[in-house]
């Protein structure tokens, strides 16, 4: 592949997955366990009532490392050979938001003090050249996070440049929810694919 291929493939790929020491540690989970555990408690509890009758709840935030090495298109094509209608799928890890800084970094996904893990599914809506051409959406996706605590939230939407995605449920202590991701690439890891930092607004409908 010509080093400007490349390059351009590289800037997709991020784009798409984008839409991705113990004793140490021993200190370290206990607080990790106790903030998810509050963030979820929240995010399930009844929040205060908005104008349209939902109950709204405090913002979530997580960083995410995206794997570059998870990266699949169905039927093992090239990077190149993609078109629209195309699958792929890739996988991350989810860490307290503000593990990560920003910039290009050489942290690997797969460093101690995750919280949970982060899975991307999704299908290409348009060829490789006519997104390097500006086609908007790219590609639609959705986006799992299961938590080590057995919850797990589901967002889904097109990407990039399109605004929130939807989320679209749960499971355990996010059972019932909807609301919006919004999601920003705040650097780079050592796989080559994007560190995110995610804000959740989640809401509940009101009892009738």
């Amino acid at each position: 592949m010509k080093p400007k291929t490349r390059s351009r493939c590289r800037r997709v790929l991020s784009m798409v997955a984008a839409g991705l020491i113990v004793v140490a540690l021993s200190d370290l989970v206990p607080s990790v366990a106790s903030r998810l555990g509050l963030q979820i408690a929240e995010a399930a509890s009844i929040g205060n009532r908005s104008d349209n009758g939902e109950h709204r709840h405090r913002p979530i935030m997580w960083d995410v490392a995206i794997d570059c090495r998870t990266w699949r298109l169905n039927g093992g094509i090239s990077f190149e050979q993609f078109g629209r209608g195309d699958g792929f799928i890739a996988n991350g890890k989810i860490f307290p938001a503000g593990t990560l800084p920003a910039g290009a970094q050489t942290n690997d996904p797969n460093q101690p003090g995750a919280i949970g893990n982060w899975v991307e599914r999704g299908t290409m809506a348009a060829t490789l050249a006519q997104i390097l051409a500006g086609t908007r959406p790219a590609f639609f996706a959705t986006w799992y996070h299961f938590l080590e605590d057995g919850s797990a939230l589901v967002a889904d939407g097109p990407h990039p440049d399109s605004g929130p995605m939807a989320v679209i449920g749960g499971m355990g202590g996010f059972s019932g929810v909807n609301g919006e991701l919004f999601d920003e690439i705040i650097g780079s890891n050592s796989t080559g694919c994007p560190n995110l930092r995610l804000t959740i607004k989640l809401n509940k409908l009101a009892p009738k």
